[in-house]
């Protein structure tokens, strides 16, 4: 081993202008279907904007409602399901495959530890069997894998922009990644759904913003794409994202071209319209109750009618009038009848 090291030695010092092997930081990887910001760039990073962005997701009330129930998907078998413990081995793995950064550990663990992070993430669990009826996240089958997820941030917009005395939030895609052979089936639009609206009660039916949308009051969504990833564009671009005017030079500093495209979504809800569709619907309904309460009164005077006023005997004969069952004293009965005829018959020997 030490004559290998001195021979390499030599031949370096021979050969000055042999360079040596990139650094592995410096290698170029190809960037990922859905790319997501590793970390903002270090002039972002210790700007003012940046550190009132934590201090007020920090002062945020956390979403006090459940939101442990599974969502079902297009594809039978993958739900979205809140993270849980057992799902940060995989998550950490999957992100570290797919995205070209490593993320601290503290990125995970604040997942469960922290209640605004925890209810702005979510994961895509295949099984292996068809999931009919989607159950609540109780428990992990251990053939049950997670295949993608979706961790988001709140960044509080201009203070002055209020609705009812609460600031306005936008929501902000940290990471959205899914494994390759899951795609297409409409799971990693199924996990950033999951977050915005709440489920559909009827096929066809308009999606209602979720309660976790009107807690944090968020007004906007947003996202860093990569400039190259036309594919990535593509998707937000068809789920109604707008990609903004301009690139975040850098943004990207192990992938050339570095630059960043932002995407963003006008989440639209509005109480008094969310009421109005309330009031119409339970106008509705109160409509469709007493059509069904006429409708039985109409039915049962029809049924008054047809007792009250049907003449018609249809063939059959009262009680009180009928000779078979009405008898008078001088109708014999069939018994006597048949004894008084007997007695007149001649009696054989």
């Amino acid at each position: 081993m030490a004559y290998q090291l001195y021979s390499r030695g030599s031949v370096r010092s021979a050969n000055p202008q042999i360079s040596s092997p990139l650094p592995p930081a410096t290698r170029q990887p190809q960037p990922p279907i859905h790319p997501v910001p590793p970390q903002l760039p270090r002039s972002a990073a210790t700007s003012p904007r940046a550190t009132a962005t934590a201090q007020s997701q920090e002062s945020l009330a956390p979403y006090g409602g459940d939101f442990s129930t599974s969502h079902a998907t297009p594809h039978p078998h993958i739900t979205v399901e809140s993270v849980r413990t057992v799902h940060i081995p995989s998550l950490t793995r999957i992100t570290s495959l797919l995205l070209p950064i490593r993320y601290p550990n503290s990125f995970y663990t604040n997942i469960i530890t922290d209640p605004v992070v925890a209810s702005l993430s979510r994961v895509a669990v295949y099984h292996d069997h068809p999931v009919a009826a989607v159950p609540n996240s109780s428990g992990s089958s251990g053939s049950d894998k997670v295949i993608g997820g979706i961790r988001c941030r709140l960044e509080q917009q201009d203070s002055d922009y209020q609705i009812q005395g609460r600031v306005a939030t936008n929501l902000y895609i940290q990471t959205l990644h899914l494994l390759s052979p899951y795609r297409g089936h409409g799971v990693a639009a199924s996990l950033l759904d999951s977050l915005l609206y709440a489920p559909a009660d009827d096929v066809g039916r308009k999606h209602k913003v979720s309660h976790i949308v009107k807690h944090y009051n968020i007004q906007s969504v947003t996202a860093h794409v990569h400039e190259a990833n036309e594919d990535g564009l593509r998707w937000y671009v068809a789920r109604g994202f707008k990609v903004q005017d301009g690139i975040v030079e850098g943004y990207y500093r192990r992938l050339q071209p570095s630059g960043a495209k932002i995407v963003r979504l006008d989440v639209q809800w509005d109480d008094q319209a969310e009421d109005h569709d309330q009031s119409c619907e339970a106008h509705v309904a109160q409509e469709e109750s007493q059509n069904t309460t006429s409708s039985d009164a109409e039915d049962e005077e029809w049924e008054k009618v047809e007792a009250d006023h049907d003449d018609d005997d249809h063939g059959v004969q009262p009680l009180d009038e009928s000779r078979v069952l009405d008898r008078t004293d001088s109708t014999p009965s069939r018994k006597r009848k048949a004894e008084e005829e007997s007695a007149h018959l001649p009696q054989r020997r």
